[in-house]
């Protein structure tokens, strides 16, 4: 399997294209929606094997929203960015959860540290 430095698909999904000079990679479908000029949703949609093996993630979808610049946003962007993230939970929650059943929803960040990078790569373990 190809080695990644990252764990968000759509970032897989790029390098692995990149490295097999790919437009598109079998088993993997993909959607990106410009919700305005400083938010994008990317969707990686990995349907079977192929595509489980290409990225090293399981079969299923994954989103993640791209926000430029949300350290020096306006409080009208910001409140874009919140619409957005509602929406694809909302989304979220009423594919998977009966409407009667409880959903805890947990959101993580540090602004100083990408999101999927647990310590640098010459860092050692304790």
């Amino acid at each position: 399997m190809f080695n990644f430095n990252t764990d968000l698909a759509d970032e897989r999904r790029d390098i692995f294209k990149k490295a097999n000079n790919l437009e598109e990679i079998p088993g993997i479908e993909t959607e990106t929606i410009e919700e305005d000029k400083d938010i994008r949703t990317n969707r990686v949609k990995i349907i079977d094997k192929k595509g489980e093996e290409a990225i090293g993630k399981p079969i299923g979808t994954y989103i993640t929203i791209d926000i430029k610049n949300l350290k020096i946003a306006e409080d009208a962007e910001i409140q874009k960015a919140s619409e957005v993230v509602t929406k694809e939970l909302k989304e979220l929650i009423n594919k998977h959860a009966n409407k009667q059943e409880d959903v805890l929803v947990v959101g993580l960040g540090n602004v100083y540290v990408t999101p999927d990078s647990l310590r640098t790569k010459s860092s050692k373990r304790n």
